[in-house]
């Protein structure tokens, strides 16, 4: 009986009393939240094939980030009952609408900056030196937020931003770095097989993406 079933199997049998009835839309809400990593993964495949072979819409509502990104064609994000941004996944993930957005989707740095002299500088650590990204198009503000990803941050040799990795995560082929410049700290993620840093140690970082929105305060 469906009662004796797993979890994963009780998620099916309701996938498939839903289909039995041939419908146009689906709605789907949270209908993963309770499974293990592994098997909801799994179920992401799953439903998606579904969708294609009997071709009906499904609106499905998450808040977890991969699963809007790995089943969706188009993302609707909202915040405080507004509509943020409706765009496809590769979109919403490198043209985000607004700093919301940017940071509900995808692993996200926000970094406070001064610009001073055409240079740009973290707040408060400009002994960490200058960071070398293109001038954002707001001359006169000069209180920004900077915004990249972990991915998009690399370790250099000399010349960038001087911090000292605070600590680091093995997460299988990544790992995640946890930078500290002055005060501030930056996430870093990158291939074990590239150079590792150990906690301790000074590094400098690149910063080859950014983003710039209006400082709040």
């Amino acid at each position: 009986m469906p009662f004796q079933l797993s979890g994963g199997q009780k998620q099916r049998i309701a996938l498939a009393r839903a289909i039995a009835i041939n419908p146009t839309v689906m709605l789907l809400d949270e209908p993963l939240s309770n499974l293990d990593p592994k098997l909801r993964e799994e179920m992401r495949f799953e439903i998606k094939d579904l969708q294609r072979k009997f071709g009906f819409t499904i609106i499905y509502v998450t808040h977890d980030q991969s699963e809007a990104m790995a089943l969706s064609d188009r993302i609707l994000v909202m915040s405080d009952g507004m509509v943020q941004q409706i765009d496809t996944p590769l979109n919403i993930y490198q043209n985000p609408a607004n700093q919301f957005v940017f940071g509900f989707i995808g692993l996200s740095n926000f970094l406070p900056v001064e610009i001073e002299d055409g240079a740009i500088w973290i707040e408060g650590v400009k002994s960490a030196g200058p960071v070398n990204a293109a001038l954002p198009l707001q001359p006169g503000n000069r209180r920004l937020m900077l915004a990249t990803r972990p991915s998009e941050i690399d370790f250099v040799h000399e010349g960038e931003v001087r911090g000292i990795v605070k600590r680091l995560t093995y997460l299988g082929d990544i790992i995640d770095y946890r930078v500290l410049i002055g005060e501030v700290e930056v996430r870093v993620q990158k291939n074990r097989k590239r150079q590792i840093f150990r906690q301790g140690e000074p590094c400098q970082l690149s910063f080859n993406k950014v983003l710039w929105y209006a400082r709040k305060s």
